[in-house]
């Protein structure tokens, strides 16, 4: 490894923040930190690109460019923990320390470090409701290996809109292409994302701002 080249190619991604639109909107971050977000099955369209690195990179964008943001982990134990179908990995929600001055790398190194737990949809918004947050937005990062417990994602997006008065959306985001669906196909404020691409966080953005 060529130091110099590493830290040019770490400026050019900072810099690369300049040309994101902010949404403006408040918006909460879950990633799924389980070991599976960095094996090779969960490499992005035929890339060298970690589910798990992807997910670091795009918190990191967030944290860049958005004012009112929180970032949270699906974490074995933690906040509002409960059973999981995984055997061993009860889901929890714990809040993660990703700043906006914190390297790519030393953030890859920290969530793929994490004792992780099952990745429960319905807890982001669970956890916001209880904890009488406010979101406009609940944006989910994971490699697909996703499910709900006995309570659906959409159940719990509908309960926190009902508490909160928010009409807050929500996007889970599959970013190894298997096929999944979290979205209430009726629901014109939930979004799936199957797959990921350089096109992705612009849909993603004009989506949170409602401009369709």
């Amino acid at each position: 490894v060529v130091s110099k080249l590493v830290d040019a190619l770490d400026e050019s991604f900072y810099i690369s923040f300049g040309v994101v639109e902010p949404t403006g909107k408040g918006i909460l971050l879950a990633l799924d930190v389980s070991g599976s977000m960095f094996y090779d099955g969960s490499l992005i369209a035929n890339s060298n690109l970690f589910a798990g690195e992807a997910a670091a990179a795009m918190s990191m964008v967030t944290a860049r460019v958005e004012k009112n943001y929180e970032i949270v982990g699906f974490t074995k134990g933690g906040t509002y923990s409960r059973p999981s179908q995984h055997f061993g990995y009860p889901s929890g929600i714990s809040p993660l320390d990703i700043t906006p001055r914190r390297r790519l790398d030393d953030i890859c190194n920290y969530t793929r470090h994490l004792d992780f737990g099952g990745t429960d949809c319905a807890l982001p918004m669970i956890y916001a409701k209880e904890a009488k947050k406010k979101f406009d937005a609940f944006v989910i990062y994971t490699d697909n290996e996703t499910w709900a417990g006995n309570i659906h994602p959409f159940q719990a997006l509908k309960q926190y809109r009902d508490a909160s008065g928010i009409n807050a959306r929500l996007i889970v985001v599959g970013m190894t292409a298997t096929q999944f669906s979290i979205a209430d196909p009726s629901d014109n404020g939930m979004m799936d994302v199957v797959g990921f691409d350089t096109a992705a966080p612009n849909v993603m953005s004009s989506f949170i701002r409602g401009e369709f």
